[in-house]
């Protein structure tokens, strides 16, 4: 409680000394009460000749530099500054989970005693997960012209694949913005998997449709005919086919295809 009422001033303080003296505890404390109470201008403090929380984007503990870069993210900075790379490379590594050794760091980190403090668990991971998701997604929405996105586009094609259906889901949401056919096929892959909850593939049509608004067709002609397969067939949940001949119909395509389609519905 103390460190959300202490200010952002005094709480850069308290975390560049941290940073400086490998302090686990006390910098993820600092940047987790940041993140509380602190907006773009006080996040990007100066302190001397350095940015205490741009710093902790290379802190040893995996949990101070994803915590560092949740906590600037949804700030969301609209100038560009020079992490910004590192910050989504934080990002997209806790969204992949953290990696799977204890010892793991981006390149850049500092080495020290810090790193043997660094007990990742699998709750940490999973909270971590989806916090970086939940992130990428406002980073997403809100176009923001500080941090690409589509920087972590593997690990968001990774996590359509997650246990998680909320994961999943998320995944193809941030997905809808990443302008590249990798992106638009991962979508249309979990849409499309007929071993998917129902309702995490009528969510994936809706992200495919926002795709297709936002960057046209980016798929090749065989998903394309399987969408309009799937539409087509008597047996398909009511709810499904209702997503996927939205999703059909949002990928302009020539319009004697849509034609048939709606030709083919009428029949059915």
């Amino acid at each position: 409680m103390y460190a959300t009422t202490a200010g952002p001033e005094y709480l850069h303080q308290a975390l560049a000394r941290a940073v400086n003296d490998r302090t686990t505890a006390v910098a993820l404390g600092a940047v987790e009460a940041l993140a509380t109470t602190a907006g773009e201008k006080s996040l990007m403090y100066t302190l001397g000749p350095s940015q205490p929380l741009l710093q902790a984007l290379t802190f040893p503990d995996r949990a101070v530099r994803y915590s560092a870069a949740i906590a600037i993210a949804n700030a969301g900075p609209r100038q560009p500054f020079g992490e910004s790379g590192m910050v989504i490379q934080n990002l997209a590594e806790a969204l992949a989970g953290g990696g799977q050794a204890a010892t793991a760091q981006p390149s850049g980190a500092p080495q020290g005693g810090a790193q043997a403090a660094d007990q990742w668990t699998a709750e940490k991971a999973q909270s971590y997960s989806l916090r970086a998701a939940q992130t990428m997604l406002r980073l997403a929405v809100s176009r923001n012209p500080a941090i690409n996105v589509a920087q972590g586009q593997a690990a968001l094609v990774g996590a359509t694949k997650d246990a998680r259906p909320e994961m999943r889901t998320l995944a193809g949401q941030i997905l809808a913005y990443v302008n590249s056919p990798g992106a638009q096929r991962a979508i249309a892959e979990m849409a499309m998997n007929t071993a998917e909850d129902v309702n995490v593939r009528v969510t994936a049509f809706d992200s495919l449709i926002d795709s297709a608004k936002l960057n046209g067709n980016l798929l090749p002609d065989s998903t394309v005919a399987a969408i309009y397969e799937l539409i087509s067939k008597t047996d398909t949940d009511p709810a499904l086919r209702a997503a996927a001949a939205a999703a059909y119909g949002s990928l302009n395509l020539p319009s004697q295809k849509v034609k048939n389609l709606i030709l083919d519905q009428a029949k059915s």
